[in-house]
């Protein structure tokens, strides 16, 4: 992980009135604020509309969010944007 954090946790949300809930994976929290990571361990590749759909729902709960980290199993089909951190499974047992 590329920031030192000082916390780290997952992060869930509900919402009954909007009907709205999820989870996030990985949540750490630094003097900057939280980056967000999702881990994905299908078959496919993480798309770039995988990658906005999570960055949209990150933006809903209304945390200062900076960045955004993704694991995948199986890759990307995307671009790493300044504020993304793309990380293919075996590069952690590299």
């Amino acid at each position: 992980m590329e920031e030192p954090f000082e916390k780290i946790g997952k992060y869930y949300y509900d919402d009954p009135v909007e009907k709205k809930n999820g989870k996030f994976d990985i949540v750490t929290q630094d003097d900057r604020g939280y980056i967000f990571y999702e881990a994905k361990f299908r078959k496919d590749p993480v798309t770039e509309s995988m990658v906005q759909n999570e960055i949209r729902q990150v933006t809903q709960t209304g945390l200062n969010c900076y960045k955004y980290g993704f694991f995948s199993r199986s890759g990307f089909l995307c671009d790493q944007e300044e504020n993304q951190i793309l990380i293919e499974l075996k590069e952690l047992y590299t």
